[in-house]
């Protein structure tokens, strides 16, 4: 019967890995357009010049930083609990940058002149700081997952590569300093990004860098711990206890709080005058166009009931409420995303009337950039599939059953305790 529901398990594995591979064919399909045709492919414009993959590349960013995080947490914390959970993150990272990356390159355009940011310094822009933090700390990810990706028996006849990859493993508190260091640079600066740019009135304030970095605090941490969850849930193992997710679950949800009582007073503080342009944005964004995924996923649901469900998660000991906590907490950030990202060019430059509707930008993806964005995420969601199964530092362990009163009475000394569930962990 084992043997059965094992083979039945890989089958319906290996289904979903043929899957996976339809959209990242057609991903590819539509990346090669872009890469032959141009930017003539999409929807993209002098007046909207950011669009959906720079959403995908922002939300990347933000559900992977989970690895900073944790790696914190787990090593310069020194909490033995959280290490389990932070190879997740980690793995999760080293994927999510990885796409941001891919969607960096399809949006420039001249993607022949990928290697100029390298080569030719710009430390006055904002844009240069992030593409030298991000390649950085991509590094970094990598030289954090590389030890775990030596374990294969692949690699068992590579005696060296091993001992490098200990040697490695070794420099994990320094991996860690370096890692928290680079990413909270390259996620204020994201914001910063935004901040700096003096044409845009929405953008155009000091206080993005601080949102970026709290809304991907938060983010990162609800998202592994969803990602953590499914996988044990599909395999039937236990890689994280119970109590390292409640406990996770529940600083999300606090940082979540901290994050929407800065948006709160962020978003309310021109209402106390007029500010042209910025007022104007503010009203589109609550009472516009913008104003459901504002209000409703944003706020509502993937800010204060995505909270609350975290939090009480832990007291109430629901993984259910800690899934779907942790999914709106995922959800309210890409909408963030989406939210600064559009209307940053959704209002005109100038409020003179001969101007403004000419400056004004109308846009929805066409099916390339679609096609290419969903290419993407199934093929980072392809690689994440097939690093949890076949890596052995995601094998995990079977969970102990749990031994009712009256079966464990005749088996145990008069006076002992039952047996409780017992929650392992790599």
């Amino acid at each position: 019967m084992t043997a059965l529901i094992t083979g039945v398990r890989q089958r319906l594995f290996w289904l979903w890995v043929a899957f996976l591979l339809i959209p990242v064919g057609i991903g590819l399909y539509a990346g090669i357009l872009v890469l032959t045709q141009g930017l003539v492919v999409t929807n993209l414009s002098d007046l909207q010049p950011w669009g959906l993959w720079i959403v995908v590349d922002l939300s990347c960013i933000a559900l992977s930083a989970g690895a900073f995080s944790l790696s914190a947490i787990a090593h310069l914390l020194g909490r033995e609990s959280f290490k389990p959970i932070a190879r997740i993150a980690v793995f999760i990272g080293l994927l999510g940058y990885s796409g941001a990356l891919m969607c960096l390159f399809l949006d420039i355009g001249r993607w022949d002149r990928f290697w100029h940011g390298w080569v030719y310094w710009q430390p006055h822009s904002m844009l240069w700081e992030v593409t030298m933090c991000i390649t950085l700390y991509i590094t970094v990810l990598f030289l954090e997952v590389f030890p775990l990706a030596a374990e294969l028996p692949i690699f068992s006849r590579f005696t060296r590569l091993r001992r490098w990859a200990h040697k490695i493993h070794n420099s994990t508190l320094l991996l860690a300093g370096m890692g928290m260091g680079l990413s909270l640079l390259h996620q204020s600066s994201l914001g910063g990004t935004y901040g700096v740019v003096a044409g845009r009135a929405f953008l155009y304030r000091a206080t993005m860098p601080l949102l970026f970095i709290a809304s991907a605090i938060a983010a990162g941490l609800a998202f592994t711990v969803q990602m953590t969850l499914i996988i044990q849930w599909l395999r039937r193992r236990i890689l994280v206890p119970r109590q390292t997710l409640f406990q996770v679950g529940q600083i999300a949800g606090v940082v979540l709080l901290i994050y929407l009582y800065m948006r709160f007073w962020d978003t309310t503080a021109g209402s106390y005058g007029y500010v042209p342009g910025r007022t104007e944005s503010d009203m589109l964004l609550m009472t516009g166009t913008f104003g459901i995924s504002f209000w409703g996923w944003e706020i509502l649901l993937g800010g204060i009931v995505a909270a609350i469900l975290l939090i009480w998660a832990a007291r109430r000991k629901s993984v259910g409420m800690l899934l779907v906590g942790s999914g709106l907490t995922m959800a309210g950030v890409i909408a963030n995303r989406w939210n600064t990202t559009m209307l940053a060019f959704a209002h005109p430059l100038s409020t003179e009337p001969q101007l403004t509707l000419s400056s004004t930008a109308q846009y929805f993806p066409s099916w390339v950039e679609w096609a290419t964005a969903l290419g993407i995420v199934a093929g980072l969601t392809l690689v994440f599939s097939l690093g949890i199964r076949f890596l052995p530092a995601y094998r995990g362990l079977p969970p102990v059953p749990v031994v009712t009163s009256e079966a464990s009475t005749s088996a145990q000394p008069e006076g002992n305790a039952p047996v409780a569930e017992v929650s392992h962990a790599t």
